[in-house]
């Protein structure tokens, strides 16, 4: 039986994005254009697959984690591999979903971000919110802009995330990366702090509660940059979902906010390619303009794709897949 360390090699030489580890199954992993398939191995036991974690992982932490909530977030590497591991139960015993990390941060053109979305880089404040299900590529697109400022522009670059996805090498740029239980105890603790640390961009990994929502919106109000993500299929449901964090009394006062504070909501889909030669993403882009602006300030976000007008950089998901059929990149 291969050790967890070979299993997270032969993943990332398979070039997978995800390694996922079942009891009494075999080895499986999404390839490069998003389909499940199994490695070449026997199945493992549950008993054999608890022995391989522990002996991968020899801390205790994640085992009470696992007893007091069911499931744990880890942060691990091997080699130059870098993962995102959740560990979690099924039907009683242990089972891993391994997120594997590229090396190299990828460049922005390689990702295929519209023009107006690059040129967010050059913006000194204002909030840039980035919306996909998991594994869709927020991160990773983030991380390409990031880049674009460390290697051109000279910032002091704060980031809080759980896990660090992509490590930056520091270049022009001053970058603090901050790892939520081990750096800091939460996006809200972690954001709080980091605006006593004379940032110029934040990047917050995850908008997942009322109080990051607030101080990240705040922090956009006030003269910061700020980066982050969601977990929503389109732009307008991006608008939606922060409002949902806050009780009706509150929504008309940050829905001015975040009408004032937002620079672009950017949502992102990853497609297969023709050919099953990998997967590409199509965007939708909202910019904020006026009209934008006094769409979402109105409570009538529902009409904002009819003000996505492309001359001024925007576009919708249907333009991006019908644009990327054209060129023959997807089916």
């Amino acid at each position: 039986m291969p050790t967890f360390d070979e299993l997270i090699q032969e993943a990332a030489e398979a070039k997978a994005s995800d390694l996922h580890l079942l009891p009494d199954k075999s080895p499986y992993v999404r390839s490069a254009n998003g389909e499940i398939s199994p490695l070449p191995h026997d199945p493992i036991k549950s008993s054999d697959l608890l022995a391989l974690l522990m002996a991968a992982i020899p801390t205790p932490d994640w085992l009470k984690a696992m007893l007091d909530h069911g499931d744990v977030d880890l942060s691990y590497h091997t080699g130059k591999v870098r993962t995102r591991i959740n560990l979690f139960y099924t039907r009683g015993n242990v089972g891993a979903a391994i997120r594997l990390f590229r090396d190299k941060i990828p460049t922005m053109q390689s990702l295929g971000l519209p023009m107006a979305v690059q040129g967010l880089c050059k913006r000194h404040h204002g909030l840039v919110l980035f919306s996909a299900p998991t594994g869709g590529g927020k991160s990773t697109s983030i991380a390409s802009m990031l880049e674009a400022v460390n290697a051109t522009q000279k910032k002091r670059i704060i980031t809080i995330e759980d896990p660090v996805e992509y490590m930056f090498d520091q270049k022009q740029s001053l970058i603090s990366q901050r790892e939520i239980g081990k750096d800091c105890k939460s996006f809200a603790y972690g954001l709080r702090s980091a605006l006593r640390e004379d940032p110029d961009i934040i990047m917050i990994g995850e908008m997942r509660d009322k109080e990051t929502i607030q101080s990240a919106v705040a922090a956009a109000e006030s003269g910061h940059l700020v980066f982050s993500t969601l977990h929503s299929a389109d732009v307008i449901e991006a608008v939606d979902r922060i409002l949902q964090y806050f009780p009706q009394g509150e929504q008309d006062t940050m829905r001015m906010q975040f009408a004032n504070a937002f620079l672009a909501v950017v949502a992102q889909k990853l497609l297969p390619m023709r050919g099953n030669v990998g997967r590409v993403a199509a965007f939708e882009v909202l910019l904020s303009t006026e009209a934008t602006r006094n769409l979402v300030r109105t409570g009538k976000a529902y009409s904002l794709k009819s003000y996505m007008f492309p001359k001024e950089g925007m576009i919708t998901m249907e333009q991006s897949m019908d644009e990327l059929r054209r060129k023959g990149v997807i089916a």
